[in-house]
C-alpha cells in the first residue's frame, strides 16, 4: 500500500477507516489541516491506486461487522452488546452488505438435517 500512495493518501485513509481511527472526512480534515473537499480528493485517488481497500466503513459499521464475522453474533445479540435498537443494527448490517457487494448473494444452505424439520418456525 505504501509504494502505491502517498503519506498524505495514507493518513487521509487511516483516519477515515472505520477498522482504524473512524473519523469523520469533516474531522480527519481538521486532524490534516486541510479542507473537506481535499480529503475527499486523497481518498478518490487512493481508491484509484489501492481499490482493494475500499469502500470504507464507518466506525460503527466497522464494530457491527467484526461482532457478526469474528464473533459469529447474530443482529439482536448485537443490538443488546451495542446498547442500539435490533432496527438500527438491521439497517447498519445492510448497509455494510451493500458496501461489500454482498447483499443479492443466495443463500447456501450447508446442510439438510431431517430431524430438525419439526423445530421450523416459518416456512416459506
Amino acid at each position: 500500500m505504501k509504494s502505491q500512495l502517498s503519506a498524505k493518501q495514507i493518513k487521509a485513509f487511516q483516519l477515515c477507516s472505520g477498522e482504524l481511527r473512524g473519523m469523520t472526512t469533516i474531522e480527519a480534515a481538521a486532524d490534516m489541516g486541510i479542507s473537506v473537499q481535499a480529503v475527499n480528493r486523497l481518498l478518490a485517488r487512493a481508491e484509484e491506486r489501492c481499490p482493494e481497500l475500499f469502500p470504507l466503513l464507518t466506525r460503527q459499521e466497522a464494530r457491527v461487522r467484526e461482532l457478526m464475522d469474528n464473533n459469529g453474533l447474530c443482529n439482536s445479540a448485537i443490538a443488546m452488546k451495542l446498547g442500539l435498537s435490533l432496527q438500527r443494527i438491521s439497517q447498519i448490517s445492510m448497509s455494510i452488505d451493500d458496501k461489500l457487494g454482498r447483499r443479492d448473494q443466495p443463500i447456501v444452505m450447508e446442510r439438510y438435517e431431517s430431524h430438525l424439520d419439526s423445530k421450523v418456525v416459518r416456512k416459506f
